[in-house]
């Protein structure tokens, strides 16, 4: 038997990781920014690879396209070398950053280095990349069968479309086709989601087995997808002010360069793509820790079962059995 998770329960568990997530906010903005800043150099990285070799080619005078296209292919096989990089730093960095936030959710003050703690350990680093893998292969499992539908009535309708001649109608079809296949992927997305709760085992217990950590944080729940739905939903506030602000910002900045000639818009256009950059990581880390200390909240409230409360008992002595009374005669 276990708590009932109600409207009242989520706002608390919501106020006080706010709470938390408010008093330590340069900590998140620091592991949000140190978390993403790998990925962002590995990712230049790929582009120097790729482009780098055929830039320096057209920059030389080289127009032959054979020879151009030669290095490109050639630069190709640096992209898995920067894909498997990523793989592998994927999964110890989001275990940094998962333990990171439940120490937040637990009301301890965890330090930045929590981030990049897995990599002192062989065993945490593997830990992460197949928790990594284990996450990806479950959604996987959850998307292929809509997905597989969904391209085969694509594909249909695209045939019957091209046979009939009627574009019009395959077009309308094919709108709501897709209204329908998004529909769908909503309680899968929730259903996946279910599964990140993993996370929270494995951060107690290296040991445990990353599958059986999914199961038995997806089992917590069972019954529950409504409320998690609601619970996604209860954030969407924070995300249409986190996009309206970039938005803003980028706006105005454009606005600048149209209507202010010169330098003068250009600064405007910088400035006005400096703030929405700021804007972005602030909120952004903040969004963040707020959602996924909430969402381990939530998961630890729905993983605690209740403790029966046993009545007073007489514990006084007796010797007699039951069906007796203290004399030891029949009652």
């Amino acid at each position: 038997m276990r708590q009932e998770f109600t409207a009242q329960t989520r706002k608390e568990i919501k106020r006080a990781c706010k709470g938390r997530v408010m008093s330590n906010l340069g900590r998140c903005i620091g592991v949000n920014f140190l978390y993403a800043l790998p990925f962002v150099l590995l990712l230049v990285m790929m582009y120097l690879a790729m482009f780098g070799r055929v830039f320096a080619m057209v920059m030389a005078g080289y127009t032959d396209e054979y020879m151009l296209s030669m290095a490109l292919t050639q630069s190709m096989n640096t992209v898995w070398i920067v894909v498997f990089l990523m793989i592998v730093i994927s999964g110890p960095l989001t275990l940094g950053m998962m333990r990171f936030y439940l120490g937040l959710q637990r009301g301890e003050e965890p330090g930045v280095s929590t981030l990049f703690k897995p990599f002192t350990s062989l065993r945490s680093v593997w830990t992460g990349v197949k928790m990594e893998f284990c996450l990806a292969f479950r959604s996987l499992l959850w998307m292929i069968g809509p997905t597989i539908v969904y391209m085969l009535l694509a594909f249909s309708l695209a045939i019957s479309a091209a046979m009939s001649g009627n574009a019009n109608s395959a077009s309308v079809v094919l709108t709501v086709l897709n209204v329908l296949y998004i529909i769908a992927l909503i309680p899968i997305e929730i259903k996946v989601m279910t599964y990140s709760a993993g996370w929270v085992i494995l951060c107690d217990d290296e040991t445990h087995s990353v599958w059986d950590a999914t199961r038995e944080a997806a089992g917590a729940f069972k019954g529950q997808y409504g409320k998690l739905f609601v619970f996604v939903l209860s954030f969407i506030g924070w995300y249409i002010l986190l996009m309206g602000a970039v938005y803003l910002c980028s706006g105005l900045g454009i606005a600048g360069v149209a209507l202010v000639k010169g330098g003068t818009g250009i600064a405007i256009l910088v400035t006005a793509l400096i703030a929405a950059l700021c804007l972005g990581i602030l909120l952004g880390a903040f969004l963040n820790a707020y959602e996924m200390t909430s969402f381990f909240g939530m998961y630890e409230y729905l993983s605690t079962p209740i403790t029966p409360v046993m009545g007073p008992q007489d514990t006084s002595f007796t010797d007699s059995w039951p069906g007796q009374g203290g004399d030891g005669t029949p009652q």
